[in-house]
């Protein structure tokens, strides 16, 4: 029988605020084990590169989707689903049926084929793509993957396409869209002009989260340019450039504002 391996399920707060709602609320998250990158600064190295988790069923994975439900979460939060996609989607569909009302969150890294975007587009309600790097030298240094870029931009264009702009309710909640995550990385501000540039060439109207959560952690230390905070005048930099360019819709991560993932209650967004 196919398993899916999870590393972590519950109620989380780390998102961005249309996705983890008023006090008792929160994002479903379900965090995946294994990933698709070899990120050497991975915050979930455990989970992503070391096996954490234990296996579930479809049904068990469709049971837990109703069991966040009925707690109280405001949508299912999938982290780092791509490599899972095919047995998640059966989940969904089976959830669905049960009903499961809840918005679904594809939490992701960006690096995905148009395949996998449009093989969920009947059952994914937001997407989350972390949009890593504008240089694909760097995305293959310190992800281990070739042809970064142009795979992340066409898989971004495509959720849109998809699924228009973000779309938040009365009660302050996202209901469908995209949200385009980006963490600043030290000694990395052209990547991070690269990205933003790219992004508002895409949508002027695109939600960004802008993240200054970088912690060097894993093997970060065997690369000096990337073993340290990001620094003040590094993330003001960024963060200038987002308004130069004019993007007008999402988040900033509070600066110097460290938020290493234990999976504890954490509200670590402001609005832009």
């Amino acid at each position: 029988m196919d398993q899916i391996k999870i590393a972590w399920i519950g109620k989380h707060f780390g998102e961005e605020p249309p996705l983890v709602g008023g006090e008792g609320q929160g994002a479903g998250g379900i965090f995946f084990s294994g990933c698709n990158l070899r990120c050497v600064f991975c915050q979930n190295v455990q989970i992503s590169q070391g096996g954490l988790g234990r296996n579930y069923s479809v049904e068990e994975l469709a049971r837990e989707m109703i069991r966040l439900q009925s707690e109280g979460a405001v949508n299912i939060d999938l982290v780092t689903p791509t490599i899972w996609w095919r047995m998640i989607r059966e989940a969904i569909i089976l959830a669905r049926a049960r009903g499961l009302k809840l918005p679904i969150v594809w939490n992701s890294n960006a690096y995905e084929s148009l395949e996998i975007i449009n093989g969920v587009a009947d059952v994914v309600d937001i997407f989350l793509p972390d949009f890593k790097y504008a240089d694909d030298e760097m995305a293959e240094k310190y992800s281990g993957v070739k042809k970064y870029f142009g795979t992340a931009v066409r898989a971004i264009r495509r959720m849109i396409e998809l699924n228009g702009e973000l779309k938040i309710n009365k009660n302050g909640l996202a209901e469908r869209g995209v949200i385009v995550r980006h963490l600043v990385l030290p000694n990395a501000v052209e990547n991070s002009f690269g990205v933003l540039e790219t992004l508002v060439n895409i949508s002027p109207k695109i939600h960004v989260a802008l993240m200054n959560q970088y912690v060097p952690m894993a093997r970060a230390m065997e690369f000096p340019e990337i073993n340290r905070r990001v620094s003040d005048e590094e993330f003001v930099s960024v963060r200038v450039r987002m308004d130069l360019l004019g993007i007008r819709n999402g988040w900033v991560q509070g600066e110097g504002e460290a938020m290493v993932p234990d999976f504890e209650i954490e509200r670590p967004f402001e609005v832009v």
